[in-house]
């Protein structure tokens, strides 16, 4: 995740220079990433499904196909946050190799990242700074504060175990457990579990906290109500994370039709971030995730999603030479490579899954993704088995699932 340099693009090779990386990488994905990049950049301008001039789809049934297939999303998700979790933002592609060889499935990470930003974040709030303040340690992730100390290099997951996931995913757990609970999505409800999720010392296994959930107890403490605590830095806050969480309330919300669908998408991801660009991405996700529910083609789905945004993402997965994209967190970059992925692995769930892991950068938000994406495409039938019992809370989530997806059918 980059906190100071945006990456460029130049001609057909895009140079990251990230503040997450330990070196620096260059990509000759050519006309994928420089196309892509740009486009994205000017998303604000472009019609999104239900605006004037594009066609909206009704709701799908909730034929046992459809079931399968939000589960396969869910766990999905799930299965591709933990899986890149070990090598999230791990730039330098040798030194991932030489960590880890190449990843095969769910992997314990190491303690020490060389030149991890962590050491350089603000602890009182977002983006890079000072370690003085006590958001970091006192607030949230109490007792963790020791690894975000300056030259500490600590890796941002440390001490989590294989198949285990991040903050993200866990808060996607809490989610979809207050909508099976609550039989809607409840953004108060949803906030009033966060608060102490994030304040209990040992709630989650993570070390790292975005921006967003920073910035988000940096107005907390000072006494502002939750629905209001929502930031942005200028910098950080427009990521790929800010849509991790929204699949649940999609599933959710989709039988009432595509206006309650977007109306809900866009609260869940206002729900720790002010932002202008995060819900024009989370209306892309829902229509794409009902696309797939519904039994569109996985590539289908996601070749229209991609023309929606002016983008002929066949023709640039061809020329992309087989090269996989590596990017930084920022949506108008990852979201066009996820679907990359998306594309180019649509029959091959595990293979994507691996090769997102494998890819580095910020792969944890795209992982995450990418997973609900295709697992919505191949349904749970369609995913390996082992990854699914892999997972290190496989019996908690299995429950929960279960529960979801019983709540839907009610």
């Amino acid at each position: 995740k980059t906190q100071e340099t945006q990456p460029a693009v130049s001609g057909i090779c895009m140079r990251i220079s990230c503040g997450r990386c330990s070196g620096r990488s260059e990509l000759s994905l050519g006309i994928f990433l420089a196309v892509l990049a740009s486009l994205f950049v000017n998303i604000q301008c472009w019609p999104f499904p239900g605006a004037a001039g594009m066609p909206s789809s009704g709701p799908p049934a909730l034929t046992p196909a459809t079931l399968d297939r939000i589960r396969g999303s869910l766990w999905g998700l799930y299965i591709g946050d933990a899986l890149a979790m070990p090598t999230h933002w791990y730039y330098d592609q040798n030194h991932l190799k030489r960590t880890f060889g190449t990843i095969k499935g769910f992997v314990k990470p190491v303690d020490i990242l060389p030149g991890s930003i962590m050491s350089l974040s603000n602890t009182g709030g977002g983006g890079r700074g000072s370690n003085s303040g006590d958001i970091v340690g006192g607030v949230i992730l109490k007792g963790k504060k020791k690894y975000w100390e300056r030259g500490g290099n600590y890796f941002y997951h440390r001490g989590m175990a294989a198949g285990e996931n991040t903050l993200e995913g866990i808060i996607t757990r809490l989610i979809t457990n207050v909508i099976t609970e609550k039989g809607t999505y409840d953004h108060d409800e949803v906030l009033n579990r966060y608060i102490p999720l994030m304040t209990t010392p040992d709630a989650h296994n993570d070390t790292y906290a975005g921006t967003a959930h920073r910035m988000f107890f940096a107005n907390w403490v000072k006494g502002v109500e939750p629905r209001k605590c929502p930031d942005n830095d200028g910098h950080n806050t427009d990521s790929l994370d800010g849509l991790v969480n929204l699949p649940p309330v999609v599933f959710a919300s989709m039988l009432a039709g595509e206006q309650a669908t977007h109306q809900s998408t866009t609260q869940c991801a206002a729900l720790f971030r002010k932002s202008t660009v995060l819900p024009k991405f989370s209306l892309l996700l829902a229509d794409l995730l009902v696309d797939l529910v519904g039994g569109t083609p996985t590539r289908d789905a996601v070749a229209s999603c991609a023309r929606r945004v002016g983008v002929d993402i066949a023709r640039e997965v061809e020329r992309s030479g087989g090269r996989d994209p590596m990017t930084a967190c920022y949506v108008t970059q990852s979201f066009p490579a996820m679907l990359h992925f998306a594309y180019k692995y649509a029959e091959t769930p595990e293979e994507a899954l691996l090769a997102n892991a494998n890819t580095g950068g910020e792969n944890v938000a795209r992982g995450a993704v990418l997973g609900a994406v295709l697992g919505a495409g191949v349904g749970l039938k369609g995913l390996p088995v082992h990854l699914v019992q892999g997972l290190h809370n496989h019996d908690e989530i299995a429950v929960e699932i279960d529960a979801f997806v019983a709540a839907l059918t009610h």
